[in-house]
């Protein structure tokens, strides 16, 4: 696509985002319903406008645009965000439905697909890559990929018993025999069948009628053959069968896929150039523009100086540095009855939070338990201010960034900028206030303020030489002034000294020592090549109106993906997000086996370019047993810090909090019990800021066993957002039987029924996990390469879904019955 296409689209995006501004935030009251209705709509636009400028950032190759589009990109993520945690908190719903609301709209559900902004790893990949590196080069020096290797090879099979290569050479001698057999009793067949129908075939053809026979048969066959071809060529119009491009046919995905490779190469050239531009015009600006500056400025301060020595009758004391410099000179603070009557203002407050406090003290008892529910409950005890809409943090970041667009990009004329590089302009406009502060600090403040003291001495000289011991005696006084004034900054010094009361045990190690440590325990781990699109599965349509029915739905496939990109995906990838967006630090997954719990994990990971660091009880068992777990988890989370964007894994997360010495023996056993990181982790978790990009994923397959009260409530209360992975529908198993068998290299043919198997899987209760395993069964490398010849049919993969094992009734009622508990339903 040319560029001129992706300015257009920015500046559709722009106009959609002005009229979207128009609506949000809202400021008359409206019922709990119209609230709804209103921010879900606001909702469904965000998401549009999002995947817009999210295409614009991926393939505009200007650099001073993409970083104008990326300003507004961050913000309406957060605003998206900001408003989806407003309708979970309305609805009190992990997932919400808005089926009814895309068809008044006349949109498909696929709309609210939500892409993983790509920038996430492609703008971090020099950084990536270098970890990456490090990361093998540790795990290669620690031994920790061979160990892998060798264990994989373990399990894929090791040497055959003489009785079972005995089995196995017979089964392929009779399988010969048989097929042999087979071959000479058709041939024989044939012969006798040629045989009896020149007995009662008749006579001869003449030449007319043999003529007529051949045209008979060649026009049928032509006529078929047409007729096959429009019947292909209609299903693959409708999407019913995969398309098959003739020889020399350029598939469009593919050139696609080319064109943005190319982009992307341009792109990159055009940011060194832009970068290197930089320290390019700091220095001309500096040469050129800096001595006028000087002068500007020293000027303005002269006047300042003359201007005080009138009020005053001396001169002023020049500002200190760390009070900014001549910073307040320019840009001065407001006037004192301001402050005053904001200090007035603020005493007021205070009487009145006090008089509120004295009046609330009696029914504070009273109020006790619904205090405790709101904070370890959730939902369930909020107020009703916290139902309102919060102040958002992005509508100003959004107002700013398209009155930027229309002040400098909307009506700029680019004719002579085909290649879209930088512009130098621009680029002096942006450069001259920090080369302007330059100046100041290291320049004008030294000069000016060396001069003053100068002309403080000469004025102070003076008048000791006309008053005589008066003047020394002034001198001292200001001396001792001085020195009070030192004594001040180290009495807050020593408070600040006071803070530190929890010393860092790794204080004198570096962060590559850390790093490496982990790496050596396997803790932290490389990533498998996974992304969040592996997760296949589609949207359901109908379930806004099965939950007015008071069904109970389970989420799909998609609406998972969807919670997942918002929830850890976004925030994790983006600072701006991640500071001023609704905070989730902790976010557990359960569900039966095979679910894709392990696959999500490392999918979130895998997509914002995170450090994996694995804290599950199989992993950490035997590792720094005794009072070192301490240790362990705070170097684990001291790296994630350092080391940000980053995802602590737990897996079997239900076992950290079980406290059950029966249930725990259903467990393989370990060196320690699991719930040693408990108390640690809490802490570590408590100390985690808005800037930490630090996100802690849980597995749980049996979160049922947290059964007694203390158990379930400390397990509940730990996680931000919980999970349920369901068993795929219907409509997800159709669309994975057919992904897992073109992933491994197989196609699915005439013989290959989809949707029998789809309804044997659904009915049946198998797992998206349990399906892959039956793929890798069936699709062996020598099953491929016969796939020509003898094409894959239902019988072979049915016959390979009977050796699974499913996702049993009982185990599958445990989970629904826990998640009623999580929501608060009584098990009917």
């Amino acid at each position: 696509m040319a560029n001129v296409t992706f300015d257009t689209q920015w500046r559709e995006s722009m106009r959609d985002l002005m009229d979207l501004l128009e609506m949000d935030p809202v400021e008359e009251e409206q019922t709990e319903e119209e609230a709804f209705q209103h921010h879900a709509f606001l909702y469904i636009k965000y998401v549009q406008v999002y995947k817009n400028l999210e295409e614009c950032y991926d393939n505009v190759v200007h650099p001073q645009k993409r970083r104008d589009i990326l300003v507004v990109l961050e913000a309406v993520m957060g605003r998206m965000l900001e408003i989806k945690d407003f309708l979970i908190r309305l609805r009190k719903s992990q997932y919400i439905n808005l089926d009814d609301i895309l068809v008044d709209l006349k949109l498909i559900p696929e709309v609210l697909e939500l892409p993983v902004p790509r920038y996430f790893t492609e703008d971090r990949r020099k950084v990536i890559e270098e970890r990456e590196k490090l990361l093998e080069k540790l795990m290669e020096q620690y031994q920790i990929s061979q160990q892998a290797e060798e264990e994989k090879e373990e399990e894929e099979g090791g040497e055959f018993d003489r009785n079972d290569a005995i089995q196995i050479i017979q089964r392929n001698e009779r399988g010969r025999q048989g097929r042999q057999r087979a071959r000479i009793m058709k041939d024989i067949k044939e012969q006798e069948e040629r045989e009896r129908k020149r007995e009662h075939g008749g006579g001869k053809f003449d030449e007319f009628s043999a003529a007529v026979m051949v045209q008979k048969v060649f026009r049928g066959h032509r006529s078929f053959m047409a007729a096959q071809r429009l019947r292909q060529e209609e299903l693959e119009f409708i999407g019913m069968e995969p398309s098959r491009h003739a020889k020399g046919h350029v598939d469009p995905v593919q050139k696609q896929d080319a064109t943005h490779h190319r982009r992307k190469i341009i792109q990159a050239q055009h940011e060194e150039n832009y970068l290197n531009a930089i320290e390019e015009v700091r220095k001309k600006l500096e040469k050129h523009e800096g001595p006028d500056m000087r002068e500007e400025m020293m000027e303005t301060i002269w006047q300042w100086i003359n201007k005080e020595k009138e009020l005053k009758g001396a001169f002023p004391q020049y500002p200190e540095d760390e009070e900014g410099g001549s910073k307040i000179i320019f840009d001065p603070p407001p006037p004192p009855q301001e402050e005053e009557e904001d200090a007035e203002k603020d005493k007021k407050d205070k009487k009145d939070k006090k008089d509120k406090k004295e009046d609330k003290k009696g029914g504070k008892k009273d109020g006790k338990k619904g205090k405790d529910k709101k904070e370890k409950g959730g939902d369930d005890g909020e107020n009703e201010e916290e139902k309102g809409m919060k102040p958002s943090h992005f509508i100003l970041p959004m107002r700013k960034g398209t009155e930027d667009y229309v002040t400098i990009w909307q009506d700029k004329d680019e004719s002579s900028n085909f290649a879209q590089r930088h512009d130098v302009e621009m680029l002096k406009e942006m450069l001259r206030p920090e080369v302007r502060e330059i100046v100041r600090v290291k320049e004008v403040d030294p000069t000016m303020r060396e001069e003053l003291e100068n002309w403080i001495k000469k004025e102070e000289m003076e008048k000791a030489a006309k008053a005589g011991k008066k003047g020394k005696g002034k001198g001292k006084g200001k001396g001792k002034g001085g020195k009070k004034g030192k004594g001040k900054g180290k009495g807050k010094g020593g408070k600040g000294g006071k803070g530190g009361k929890n010393k860092d045990p790794t204080s004198d190690r570096t962060t590559e020592s850390l790093y490496a440590e982990l790496v050596s325990n396997n803790i932290i781990q490389k990533i498998p090549d996974v992304r969040l699109t592996d997760y296949v599965g589609h949207f359901k349509n109908i379930d806004s109106i099965m939950s007015r029915a008071g069904v109970q739905v389970e989420p799909s496939m998609a609406q998972i993906r969807q919670a997942l990109v918002e929830t850890c995906i976004i925030p994790l990838g983006s600072q701006a997000v991640h500071e001023s967006a609704p905070v989730v630090n902790t976010v557990l997954l359960y569900g039966a086996r095979g679910t894709g719990k392990t696959m999500l994990a490392h999918a979130i990971a895998a997509e914002t370019g995170a450090t994996f660091i694995n804290l599950s009880p199989m992993i950490t068992n035997g590792k720094y047993t005794g009072k070192s777990v301490s240790l362990m988890l705070h170097m684990a989370f001291k790296v994630a810090k350092l080391m940000a964007p980053s995802v602590i894994y737990i897996d079997e997360a239900d076992r950290v909090f079980l406290t059950d010495k029966k249930k725990l023996k259903d467990y393989p056993p370990l060196f320690e019990p699991a719930y040693r990181i408990k108390k640690d982790m809490l802490k570590e978790m408590k100390a985690l800021k808005p800037e930490h990009r630090v996100l802690v994923v849980g597995n749980a397959s049996k979160p049922y066993d947290c059964a007694s009260s203390a158990d379930f409530k400390a397990f509940k209360n730990f996680w931000n957002r919980i999970f349920y992975l369901p068993l795929p529908d219907y409509s997800s198993l159709q669309y994975l039987w057919k992904h897992l068998i073109e992933q491994k290299g197989g196609a699915v043919s005439k013989q290959l029924d989809i949707q029998t198997l789809s309804h044997i899987a659904y009915m049946s209760g198998y797992s998206a996990g349990a399906i892959e395993e039956v793929v890798k069964k069936l699709l062996t490398q020598r099953r491929v390469q016969k796939l020509d010849r003898k094409p894959l049919t239902c019988a072979e993969a049915i016959a390979a879904l009977a050796k699974v094992d499913p996702v049993f009734a009982e185990e599958e009622a445990n989970l629904h019955a826990w998640t009623n508990k999580v929501l608060g339903i009584e098990n009917s």
